[in-house]
């Protein structure tokens, strides 16, 4: 059974990586006291 990586499926996991640090500041900036947790926080 041969194996399939992320970039052989065609997920980019530097490009998403990327895509993230590129919207914090746009995330962040819509941020007031009813944010109870950062960017990458799960519920």
């Amino acid at each position: 059974m041969s194996t399939v990586s992320y970039k052989d499926a065609g997920v980019d996991i530097d490009a998403g990586n990327q895509f993230v640090e590129n919207i914090k500041p746009l995330v962040k900036s819509t941020f007031d006291k009813n944010v109870i947790g950062g960017i990458g926080s799960f519920a």
